[in-house]
């Protein structure tokens, strides 16, 4: 029998990994390029939005009850319109994992191992996630509660031997971007990781006492939001706005900055450390929602033997979706957005509408039937 209720605490441990995940090395760069000095702000203002969707995503995930996503809209919608829901929410899920993993092929490849075929690192990482996903959401739940801690006293080190290369002068002049420079480049931080987050209502049914979930919902988003906030300020009080925008990864560029006494130097590997684990949970929640749903919406009473074959195709996907990092920062830029909107917003808007609905009908159904 599976194990698969977690704690509200390790529920907030995974919304807090989910949300660094690949966003820790990913999400500075842009946010410095939309409105330069200002992207710390504009990741508060990102998170402001966050806070909107988890109540949103809450008051969904109790409508539904014990319900996952996928069974959710078959039951609602019906088996045809309900699949067709289900269908493009998987997809989704599954494109998500995708790009995840060719987030951490791409920077294996660019910065630690540049002689290592793609399709390698690929491979032996996922093995590990198959692996993960394989044990269950209560020994994920577990395990993020282990790693959370060494987490964040990396990214504390990371922050105090930074403190001395600090250019307040980099910040000016304050909003000098604009106040609408600020507003649309929080659109970044709302694609990803934010409405992302719709992920979470297919493991929402397996936290124990719902009452507390949603207050470790809104603290996982506020702590993983924070770090993102955090990391980007420094990167453009260490590095200026300028070169954090150009940077690929400039979180791993302000490592190599780190210069303690003359004889701590050279400690990038923290960054990469604190990375791995981050997108590893990632992956490996986006992995078990996506192989949990396509069983419930074909029926399948054990996920695991789908681990496999999903991975295959994974591997397959994540080379062929996205040929060169141009691409990938072409259709992030331009695409992810709306389809993410599309999935984390209007689709779970749908679903509230639609459950909603129904429990008024049922409601009316039993007064009725009582009154006769």
């Amino acid at each position: 029998m599976e194990n698969n209720t977690i704690s509200p605490r390790q529920f907030m441990y995974l919304v807090i990994l989910f949300i660094i995940g690949s966003s820790i090395l990913i999400i500075p760069g842009p946010l410095a390029a939309g409105a330069k000095q200002d992207g710390w702000m504009s990741a508060i203002a990102g998170t402001g939005i966050g806070v909107l969707l988890v109540l949103l995503y809450h008051k969904i995930g109790v409508t539904i009850g014990n319900k996952t996503f996928v069974e959710a809209a078959i039951d609602i919608f019906g088996n045809w319109f309900g699949r067709i829901i289900s269908f493009f929410h998987l997809v989704f899920i599954y494109i998500l994992a995708a790009l995840v993993l060719r987030n951490i092929g791409d920077f294996m490849t660019t910065q630690m191992m540049d002689q290592t075929p793609l399709q390698f690192t690929h491979i032996l990482f996922l093995l590990v996630v198959i692996m993960g996903a394989g044990l269950g959401i209560e020994t994920i739940g577990r395990s993020a509660e282990m790693f959370i801690t060494w987490m964040i006293l990396l990214l504390v080190f990371l922050f105090l031997s930074l403190t001395p290369q600090l250019d307040i002068n980099n910040l000016k002049p304050m909003f000098g971007a604009g106040l609408q420079s600020i507003s649309n480049t929080s659109l970044t931080i709302i694609s990803t990781p934010l409405l992302e987050m719709i992920i979470f209502l297919m493991i929402y049914p397996h936290v124990k006492e719902k009452h507390k979930a949603k207050h470790a919902w809104l603290i996982g988003l506020l702590i993983g939001c924070g770090f993102l906030t955090l990391l980007t300020l420094f990167s453009i009080l260490v590095l200026g706005s300028d070169l954090t925008a150009l940077n690929e990864y400039p979180i791993y560029e302000l490592a190599t900055k780190i210069n303690v006494a003359g004889f701590l130097e050279g400690v990038e590997i923290i960054v990469a450390i604190v990375w791995m684990l981050t997108i590893f949970f990632k992956l490996v929640i986006l992995y078990y929602a996506s192989s949990l749903g396509i069983a419930q919406f074909l029926k399948i009473d054990d996920y695991r033997i789908l681990l496999l074959p999903l991975g295959m195709g994974m591997v397959v996907l994540s080379i062929i979706a996205y040929p060169d990092v141009a691409y990938f920062e072409s259709f992030v830029s331009t695409t992810w957005l709306p389809y993410a909107t599309m999935h984390g917003f209007i689709l779970p808007v749908l679903l509230l509408t639609g459950a909603l609905i129904k429990k008024k009908r049922t409601k009316k159904k039993e007064s009725g039937s009582s009154l006769k």
